[in-house]
């Protein structure tokens, strides 16, 4: 086996993953990418921009792989180490998980749980529960590792039988660029939130909470940057409880500015009833701003409550204003001492620490003798 021969086959290309790649490619003699898409048009209308600057080789499935040459092609890197970007998401990945099985190689998933929150009938839970995860049982036995996003996946894959010691800590990452905030005392708290503004985002607990929020205080604001099905929604929300002056629908932005808007604010909110795990909270760690997420975004693995943010529950709008006003009436000494720890942990999910990482973990799967790594994010 070519263990210095790395190959990635992802859904689309996007502009935080193209720094992971970056980097790996400076790691392997052998690196190459293969999307199942060019583009996505739903993450294009929010802001994606789909023009990364890469270093690497990289192939899209249709364009420059037809199913034959996608056999041809897996079979020629038999020996290479790949990582699938999950089981179900792609039907190509699911051939390709196939082909991998068939030609012996070596092969790791890469996946986030399935969003509990979905909704399926009977016929499809039944389907789901005496098909579908008796298949996946059966594609990722012999599977070198599981990269897991988040801890909702490493539960998802213990239930199907994946044992410990292959299932690996994993999240989304990107590079950002430190221009940390100079955190005068200021009488008016920025709250933002960047998101889709769809049901699953929790935007609607959000503005609840706010209105809570208000008969106690209003010496905040809040953005919401984004766009999405709910927005006409929120517009009359926000205007029949007399919200404007508290709260500005931004609209979408480019992906490439939306660290730029971060950084000016004191606090980002995810109040995600579900989210595998949510690249905006490592985003507003490493320009060192605090979060306050949801306990059901994966990305509460980098939040330590009451050191670098907070963790509300769920779809509660009582848990989440009460945290933002505990927010707000943090002293300046305990405001600067969380934003320190908040720049420990986004110096913990820089790229170069992950890609660190990522090559042990890849070690450890190939070679049983190495002891298994802990994810940076994961130290104390």
């Amino acid at each position: 086996m070519n263990s210095n021969a790395l190959h990635i086959w992802m859904n689309i290309p996007s502009f935080y993953q193209n720094d992971l790649f970056n980097e790996l490619n400076q790691h392997f003699d052998t690196f190459e990418v293969v999307y199942a898409h060019a583009e996505d048009n739903a993450r294009k209308s929010q802001g994606w921009s789909f023009k990364n600057h890469q270093n690497y080789l990289s192939r899209t499935i249709g364009i420059d792989l037809n199913i034959w040459k996608l056999i041809t092609y897996t079979f020629k890197n038999r020996k290479a180490t790949h990582i699938i970007n999950g089981i179900w998401a792609e039907k190509y990945f699911f051939f390709v998980i196939l082909l991998l099985n068939i030609f012996g190689a070596n092969f790791l998933i890469y996946s986030e749980a399935p969003a509990p929150t979905k909704n399926r009938n009977k016929l499809k839970k039944t389907f789901l529960e005496f098909i579908l995860n008796p298949v996946a049982k059966l594609l990722i036995f012999r599977a070198k590792g599981i990269l897991a996003i988040s801890i909702f996946a490493v539960e998802y894959f213990k239930g199907l039988g994946v044992k410990s010691e292959k299932i690996h800590r994993f999240g989304y990452f990107r590079n950002v660029e430190k221009t940390y905030k100079n955190h005068a005392i200021n009488p008016v708290t920025s709250f933002i939130f960047v998101g889709q503004l769809i049901e699953r985002k929790g935007i609607l607990t959000l503005l609840e909470s706010i209105k809570t929020l208000v008969e106690k205080t209003s010496f905040f604001h809040l953005t919401i940057i984004g766009s999405g099905e709910l927005e006409q929604i929120l517009k009359a929300y926000i205007k029949s409880n007399s919200l404007q002056k508290l709260v500005t629908l931004h609209g979408a932005i480019n992906s490439k500015n939306v660290v730029n808007h971060i950084q000016k604010a004191d606090l980002l909110i995810l109040p995600s009833t579900f989210d595998g795990w949510g690249l905006v909270v490592n985003e507003a760690l490493q320009c060192g701003i605090p979060a306050l997420i949801s306990d059901q975004c994966g990305a509460k693995e980098l939040i330590i409550h009451g050191k670098n943010g907070l963790i509300f529950q769920s779809q509660n709008a009582i848990s989440l204003a009460n945290e933002l006003q505990t927010f707000m009436t943090l002293s300046p000494k305990e405001k600067a001492k969380m934003n320190d720890h908040t720049q420990e942990m986004g110096a913990k999910i820089e790229i170069a620490q992950v890609t660190k990482y990522l090559t042990h973990c890849l070690n450890y799967t190939l070679n049983s003798n190495t002891v298994k790594p802990t994810a940076p994010w994961l130290n104390d």
